[in-house]
């Protein structure tokens, strides 16, 4: 995986290394988010008891963060980058991944103007190259 992080990237995950006490592989900063992966096995630590490091980290960053846990199984980590929405189903094709979410969670997971899904897409192609993502 090659992945380019900003200077601005970089300092973020290390303020939030420095803070939750484990490894970070992974930063998206886009305008009302931080995303971090965390190794995998790591995610509880991250995020902290009763959610402490999460709070904790969105009063310093001034925004919401929200931790996702790595997998090197493509399927499982598709799964991961939805949470907390549940999947349905989800079909790996040749031409991308589409994915079905609960009729209830699919604008909440999508977002508003797309927002939640940009950032999952681009996180997905980031550690398991997919070039298509969709929500049925």
């Amino acid at each position: 995986m090659d992945i380019t992080l900003t200077n601005e990237e970089m300092s973020f995950i290390a303020v939030a290394e420095n803070y939750i006490k484990t490894r970070i592989i992974d930063c998206l900063n886009d305008p009302h988010r931080l995303t971090f992966v965390v190794e995998k096995g790591k995610l509880g630590k991250a995020i902290g008891k009763n959610a402490k490091n999460l709070t904790q980290l969105q009063k310093i960053f001034k925004k919401d963060v929200k931790f996702v846990e790595f997998d090197d199984h493509k399927e499982q980590f598709i799964k991961n980058l939805f949470k907390p929405y549940e999947l349905t189903n989800i079909e790996i094709t040749n031409q991308g991944i589409q994915v079905e979410v609960k009729p209830s969670d699919k604008g909440k997971a999508i977002g508003k103007n797309g927002h939640n899904i940009n950032s999952i897409r681009q996180i997905a192609k980031r550690h398991h190259e997919i070039e298509q993502l969709k929500v049925l």
